[in-house]
C-alpha cells in the first residue's frame, strides 16, 4: 500500500509538473519572442555591439532614434549601472513585454515589443517600479 501511494504521487507531481510547463509554452508564443529579442539585446549591449542592437530595431524605431544615439544611449547604461546582469520577465501587456533589468550597480525596468515584421518596435528604460 505504501509503494502505491509513493507511485501514485509521484505520478500525480509528473503530470502537474508537465501540466504547467505546456501551459506556459502554449499560452505564450509571444513572449518566448519577445524573450529571445531581449535577451539578445542583453547580449549586444553587454558586448558593446551597438550597431547589432540597432539591426534588430524596426523601422518606425529608426525613424525616431539614430544610430548614434543608440550609441550614446547604451554608452551611457553602461558606464551608469555597469553589465547587464540578468532579465527576469514580469509581464506582457498589449503586446509590449517588462521585465526587471538588472544591472550590476542598479536595477531598471525595461520593456519591449515587436512590430509586425518581428523587429524591435519598443525599446525603454524607466526607473524600477516593484
Amino acid at each position: 500500500m505504501k509503494r502505491l501511494f509513493v507511485l501514485f504521487a509521484f505520478v500525480f507531481a509528473s503530470v502537474a509538473v508537465s501540466a504547467q510547463t505546456t501551459d506556459k509554452a502554449v499560452a505564450s508564443p509571444e513572449a518566448a519572442k519577445l524573450d529571445s529579442l531581449a535577451k539578445l539585446s542583453q547580449r549586444f549591449m553587454n558586448n558593446n555591439q551597438p550597431d547589432s542592437l540597432y539591426a534588430l530595431m524596426g523601422a518606425t524605431f529608426k525613424q525616431n532614434i539614430s544610430p548614434e544615439k543608440v550609441k550614446e544611449v547604451t554608452g551611457q547604461l553602461a558606464g551608469q549601472l555597469g553589465k547587464w546582469v540578468s532579465l527576469e520577465p514580469r509581464g506582457v501587456q498589449n503586446g509590449v513585454a517588462r521585465y526587471k533589468a538588472v544591472f550590476a550597480l542598479a536595477a531598471m525596468d525595461f520593456y519591449i515589443s515587436r512590430d509586425k515584421e518581428g523587429k524591435i518596435e519598443t525599446f525603454l528604460f524607466k526607473q524600477l517600479q516593484e
